[in-house]
This record gives structure tokens, C-alpha cells and sequence, in this order.
């Protein structure tokens, strides 16, 4: 699958590891400050061979800047980029834990479902999160009963009529 990034100048297509890389080093540079091609190969699980060939790439493409054996740092552009995949995770993982889903399966769930979701959809999700988190009444009632129903198979007695 392929994401466009626009803005006024110029229009970015992407491929779903491409967004991976981007992600991961923007985790990597807020962690440690850079992000070399060990750092990245450690963090996406592949082979240093291949996480250069993508950072060449990337550096072509004008989102990051790569030296050899220092490692790479984005561009505006490419930090725009893994910002807003960024966004996109974190809010799919936050409603996956809502919903109960185990942390080790939500983490990796977050990160299939953040490149196919519409934009549209992402900012609802988004919105859902913010209203469950900041209502001003608390932890809506509801999903208190959800997470009971969820570890138990069974509804709380408030939800039986």
C-alpha cells in the first residue's frame, strides 16, 4: 500500500515500510539523540544490509539525511512524516488498550492497522480517545462494565436488565 504526503510544493508517495523506517527513526532520535543503521536495524528487526539500502533511498527521496557510519537524522519533511504515522500509532494503541486488547498484541496490531486506516477515520478514533480520556464526568460507566465483560466473559450485574 502506498500513502501521499502533500503540502503546497511538492506531493510524497510512501510505502508502508517506508513509513516504518520514518517511524522508527524518529523513536530512535527522541531516545538517543541519533539514530545510526545498528540502532534501526535492532529496532525494525532487519538485516544492516537492507536498513542502508532503505536510507539511501529515504536520503534520495529528501526525508533524511544519511552518512555512512554515522547514521541518518530527517528533514522537515521526513520528521512531518513520521510525526503524523506517529500519531497514528499512538492513537490505535491507545484505542486497542481501551478495548482490552493484550499490550504485546496491540503494539504489534497498532502498527498493521496505522497504514491502511483514511485519514477521516484516524481523527474520529482520535477524537473517541480524547472524549474517553477527558470527559469531564471520568471513566464513562461503560467501559469500567467492558473491561469486567473482557476478563471475565460475563456482564456486570449494572448491565443485566
Amino acid at each position: 500500500m502506498r500513502v501521499r504526503y502533500q503540502n503546497r510544493e511538492e506531493q510524497v508517495t510512501l510505502r508502508r515500510r517506508e513509513e516504518d523506517y520514518l517511524e522508527a527513526i524518529y523513536n530512535i532520535i527522541r531516545e538517543k539523540g541519533y539514530a545510526r543503521t545498528t540502532d534501526i536495524s535492532e529496532e525494525l528487526g532487519i538485516k544492516p544490509s537492507s536498513v542502508t539500502e532503505m536510507l539511501q533511498k529515504l536520503d534520495s527521496k529528501g526525508l533524511i539525511e544519511y552518512r555512512k557510519y554515522e547514521g541518518a537524522v530527517l528533514t522537515k519533511k521526513g520528521q512531518k512524516i513520521a510525526e503524523a504515522v506517529k500519531g497514528r500509532h499512538d492513537a490505535l494503541l491507545e484505542l486497542l488498550r481501551i478495548l482490552q486488547v493484550p499490550d504485546e498484541v496491540a503494539k504489534k496490531d497498532a502498527c498493521i492497522m496505522e497504514h491502511g486506516l483514511n485519514p477521516v477515520t484516524i481523527t474520529q478514533l482520535k477524537k473517541f480517545i480524547s472524549f474517553v480520556k477527558n470527559c469531564p464526568k471520568g471513566i464513562p460507566q461503560w467501559l469500567e462494565h467492558f473491561k469486567i465483560y473482557s476478563e471475565t466473559g460475563e456482564f456486570p450485574i449494572e448491565c443485566k436488565k
